[in-house]
């Protein structure tokens, strides 16, 4: 019961702490909205299409399985979702690019809590909501830092986006391999750029 709990309420807490850290301004329901209208559609979709690669898979597959179905793909369609809202509608304000993530994730972590609880797998109830968290704020984190910077560094930014996906996966099929002297490192490594963001925002909004 404390594992599905958590599976359910981990998004919905990150996102209210998220969003208390932002500088007040005008609401941006717009975003919200869109944000749970397209969560709530893709977590009806992700109960019911089949999955990408089957669950009982090992070794590779259970790696792209970990990719595809369970860590990073759920956080990048709304990342990129909110991208092409960016692209379309350059002179409408959303919310936050993580807290659009973190606001599509709620249905979702909902939805996938109450599946997952069947089996009661920790992994999926504790781990995957942290990883989906870490990739929330991490990612857009990366990509503004390769937007606000040229050259090699931007590059190694994007870089970065694309490597802390695979290794938030590669933390999940460690935990799933029970190879936990890697499983841990890459869970704590895929954890840092959003725990480097939320403590200097954090500490931003305190000395205010």
């Amino acid at each position: 019961m404390d594992m599905i709990l958590f599976s359910i309420l981990w998004i919905p807490a990150l996102y209210l702490f998220v969003e208390a850290l932002q500088q007040p301004r005008d609401p941006e329901k717009k975003g919200m909205v869109l944000a749970v209208i397209g969560g709530s559609c893709f977590a009806v979709l992700y109960f019911f299409i089949p999955q990408f690669v089957p669950e009982g898979a090992f070794g590779f597959l259970r790696f792209l399985y970990g990719f595809f179905d369970v860590v990073a793909l759920p956080v990048l369609l709304p990342l990129v979702f909110r991208y092409l809202l960016q692209i379309r509608y350059r002179h409408q304000k959303y919310i936050e690019i993580h807290q659009f993530v973190l606001m599509w994730l709620i249905p979702v972590a909902l939805v996938k809590g109450i599946q997952w609880n069947i089996n009661k797998d920790p992994i999926l109830l504790v781990l995957v909501p942290l990883l989906w968290g870490a990739l929330s704020i991490g990612l857009p984190w990366l990509i503004n830092k390769a937007e606000e910077e040229i050259g090699f560094l931007s590059f190694l930014s994007y870089a970065g986006t694309v490597l802390l996906s695979l290794i938030a996966t590669a933390a999940y099929w460690a935990w799933f391999s029970k190879l936990y002297i890697a499983a841990i490192p890459l869970a704590i490594v895929s954890m840092f750029p959003s725990l480097w963001y939320l403590i200097k925002k954090y500490i931003e909004v305190t000395k205010s």
